[in-house]
């Protein structure tokens, strides 16, 4: 049994780390999920067959401020519990364990699998050393952190500081994070393995379908696919599209909004202009029809640890547009299949999304996308598995 630790499971609130665990069914073997309710208050569920199970959770901090907790529970919070321990401690024919998740919670789970005995891996898809400073920040709640965090002393007993110098291997998603990490813990087993992407999900989209399921009227299409939230930082693409000329593209916005009143924010940057379209969260279908009515996908996040979008933009043949950060410097780095932007020049951005080369990165996208193909990096992972005695 491989037991794989998330910070949280909500199928409502879907993510790179939840593609990655969808991706793991592909598997015949025995796993599990094992995680909290936040986002998700149902007790079990399942994952494309792999089961799932949900644990009560808390937040160490007194008093703790309602609007900030849900906060972190959409996006970064370090919480704690017991029965995610508790579940891995008494789990039968356990072989090992897979945090994708670290902090507290992470290292509730290291504790249990070493009581047991089994080899830990931890996936940083969110990045460690390599998140800017300000984004950090922004994670921990900024300024509106308030209230005695009591779980400073259960982080001290718990060693959650020494958790990546105490798991057997740590898995990176992108060369910059491998790197820093290889810096920082010199003895540490790290792999770089990045996401991957599902050829057939996404190149068989409908472009018709696309336009009716969003809204869309003629003219041409950018779509943006990811959680509305500063870091992703659709702010910049609006200010980028403001200065398209008139008759302006059309710009579909799909994901769930994680930092409340942002999606508010970017209509009001836009200022009434039409054709903004804010399409919260969608299925894999419907995105993918999306994709399949853009002349182009943009992702201008400020911080990107790897950017699965952007395989998936790829695989339904379209170029993309990225900020320069991260996982997107490694994937589009060479020109081939898109352009990276300086991250926040809208300007920049805007030239970009109006380049005589859109047509020509589109046609090298799905060759870009198969090189990604989700069994190589399953390959990849179930050879560091083999190395730990985790196999069976």
């Amino acid at each position: 049994m491989i037991v794989h630790v998330p910070r949280r499971f909500a199928p409502d609130h879907w993510g790179g780390t939840e593609t990655w665990l969808a991706a793991l069914a592909r598997w015949d073997i025995a796993q599990r999920i094992v995680t909290t309710t936040a986002l998700c208050d149902q007790p079990s569920g399942d994952c494309a067959g792999i089961p799932v199970t949900r644990h009560p959770y808390f937040y160490p901090v007194w008093p703790l401020d309602r609007d900030l907790a849900a906060r972190w529970d959409r996006c970064g919070g370090n919480l704690l519990s017991s029965g995610v321990a508790e579940d891995i401690r008494l789990q039968p024919n356990l072989r090992l364990v897979h945090l994708h998740t670290g902090n507290r919670l992470g290292s509730q789970a290291l504790l249990a699998a070493r009581r047991r005995g089994v080899p830990v891996v931890i996936t940083l898809h969110g990045g460690h050393y390599a998140i800017p400073v300000a984004e950090r920040q922004s994670l921990a709640g900024g300024s509106r952190r308030r209230g005695w965090e009591w779980g400073r002393v259960i982080s001290l007993l718990l060693g959650t500081r020494r958790l990546l110098e105490r798991v057997d291997a740590v898995v990176c998603v992108s060369p910059e994070e491998a790197e820093a990490v290889c810096h920082h813990l010199p003895r540490q087993r790290v792999r770089l393995i990045p996401g991957g992407v599902d050829l057939d999900d996404w190149n068989h989209g409908d472009a018709l379908r696309g336009r009716t399921t969003f809204g869309l009227g003629p003219g041409p299409v950018i779509a943006c696919i990811g959680r509305l939230d500063g870091q992703k930082d659709q702010a910049t693409l609006v200010r980028a599209w403001l200065h398209l000329p008139q008759p302006r593209p059309w710009l579909v916005l799909a994901g769930a909004e994680t930092e409340p009143g942002y999606g508010a924010q970017l209509t009001a940057l836009a200022q009434g202009a039409e054709r903004l379209v804010l399409a919260g969260q969608r299925d894999r279908q419907a995105l993918a029809d999306l994709l399949a009515a853009a002349a182009v996908a943009v992702l201008p996040s400020r911080h990107e640890p790897f950017g699965l979008a952007i395989l998936e933009a790829w695989a339904a043949g379209r170029a993309v547009i990225a900020a320069d950060t991260g996982g997107p410097r490694s994937l589009l780095g060479d020109g081939v299949a898109g352009a990276l932007f300086p991250v926040g020049d809208d300007r920049a951005l805007a030239a970009l999304l109006d380049d005589v080369r859109i047509p020509a990165w589109a046609e090298a996208a799905k060759a870009k996308a198969a090189a990604h193909a989700w069994e190589h990096r399953l390959a990849e992972l179930r050879s560091l598995y083999e190395e730990l005695g985790a196999w069976a």
